[in-house]
């Protein structure tokens, strides 16, 4: 009992990275509808008209640079050097405090040039943060435990998104009243950077970097002595069963198909749509007539609580179905929105979001993780890049009919979920072989020469 509640504080206090990464992309939709935000950083001459907005194609910049930040420090040569070398918990004490320096620029803006600058820090930061994560999460928890406490990141994603909407609401109609929604996201990541001194390192990083020692003791605080062991010996077995030294050409044929299942789930998580409403939302309400704000604030609280049964059926009834009931449910709402032309909220999609970030956390190899979960995030933002620029164009041209474009994609999310085998209670070292069903038999891998693997894998385990 006292290991499983030290296994959820670090899941809760490491997901406040996640919270970040809300925050960021709650707060901007309605700032750039704010009047002194228009007239300060945007310097429109007619900020005074309600009416008034940033061009689209600059809107579109704003949110979109954020991107590049998460792009640029996700691809896998920069994330994996950070993950690897660092190791997860020094890597999430860096992008908190990278973080910090991006709220800095940004509520101190006077200028488009100075609030991309500072919102591209701020991505580098939730770019790193984005990759370690939901992988340092996934590999302190317990199997049983794993699906449940890796869903927390994507409900801190959605909370993060709801208070800083809810905050903005009293905030952006006051003078400087913005700066003051960006300066409220350095309290949770002061937290962040301060209490990953209290967390253990990752057990199964330990055990890569040769110090088998400390990863025993590591388990042997998170559980009992009997199951400390036994995966302890897992972990083990599987870290000296591997070839190479984790290189790209090392990698199997079997990890390079369970990469491309968790791009796509990265890629389709984004072309869903959900973060069209958040990131433009409000021009979307205005179409309507709607209190784009407090519409906006209302849209991202269903999303929030339409996240929560995830976090109590990840282990029950598992990723898949999940995926499946999720995908479903963004087709429905999609189709509906394109048809009828309404906003019913489409964040009820309680399992696609939360269950990729989960998927992807735990169907890659120790030795080639790092690289792979840098990959399949990278594309996650590759995607939010891409609805960010694309979106504000797409309803200018087709109103609500985007959302057919995004039901198709949705669809595209479902098919893939029917596809996938379901992990749920399995060790992280069995998961990879799930998959022989779905490609068959995994092809011999050529090993590197013996004396170069046993170089690399037996130093610091005996």
């Amino acid at each position: 009992m006292s290991g499983n509640c030290t296994v959820i504080f670090a899941s809760l206090l490491a997901s406040l990275g996640a919270f970040l990464f809300g925050l960021d992309i709650g707060y901007i939709a309605p700032i750039l509808e704010c009047w002194s935000f228009k007239r300060d950083v945007a310097q429109l001459p007619d900020w005074e008209d309600p009416s008034s907005k940033i061009p689209s194609g600059t809107a579109g910049f704003v949110v979109g640079v954020f991107s590049i930040g998460c792009i640029s420090v996700s691809f896998p040569l920069v994330s994996s050097y950070f993950l690897d070398t660092w190791g997860r918990k020094d890597s999430i004490q860096l992008g908190s405090l990278v973080f910090l320096l991006g709220c800095w620029v940004q509520a101190r803006a006077n200028s488009l040039f100075a609030i991309c600058l500072g919102r591209l820090i701020s991505g580098c930061a939730v770019g790193l943060l984005s990759t370690v994560v939901s992988l340092y999460q996934s590999e302190l928890a317990p199997s049983h435990l794993r699906g449940n406490l890796t869903s927390l990141y994507q409900f801190m994603i959605t909370l993060g998104i709801l208070v800083a909407a809810a905050a903005d609401i009293p905030l952006v109609g006051r003078e400087d009243g913005w700066r003051y929604a960006i300066f409220l996201q350095v309290a949770p990541a002061l937290v962040l950077l301060l209490g990953m001194f209290l967390l253990p390192r990752s057990p199964r990083w330990l055990v890569q970097r040769g110090r088998t020692e400390e990863a025993l003791a590591v388990l042997q605080r998170l559980r009992d002595e009997a199951k400390a062991q036994e995966e302890f010996k897992e972990i083990l077995a599987s870290w000296q069963s591997s070839s190479g030294e984790g290189s790209w050409q090392d990698m199997s044929q079997r990890t390079r198909q369970l990469l491309a299942v968790g791009v796509a789930l990265q890629l389709l998580q984004q072309l869903v749509g959900m973060n069209a409403f958040m990131y433009f939302g409000p021009r979307i309400f205005r179409i309507l007539q709607l209190d784009e704000n407090r519409l906006q604030a209302l849209n991202n609280g269903v999303n929030c609580i339409s996240t929560l049964p995830a976090l109590f059926l990840a282990d029950r009834c598992g990723r898949r179905s999940l995926l499946i009931w999720g995908a479903s449910g963004m087709i429905l709402a999609c189709c509906t929105m394109g048809v009828l032309g309404i906003t019913g909220p489409p964040g009820k999609e309680m399992g696609v979001k939360a269950q990729v970030w989960v998927y992807c956390a735990e169907i890659f190899p120790l030795q080639h993780r790092s690289k792979c979960v840098g990959l399949t995030t990278m594309s996650n933002w590759l995607g939010n890049f891409l609805i960010a620029q694309v979106s504000p164009v797409l309803l200018e041209s087709l109103g609500f009919g985007s959302f057919f474009v995004f039901g198709f994609f949705s669809l595209a999310a479902l098919l893939l979920a029917c596809w996938l085998p379901e992990t749920k209670g399995i060790a992280l070292e069995d998961i990879q072989s799930l998959f022989d069903q779905k490609f068959g038999e995994p092809q011999a891998h050529k090993p590197a020469p013996a004396a170069h693997v046993l170089g690399n894998k037996t130093s610091g385990l005996i």
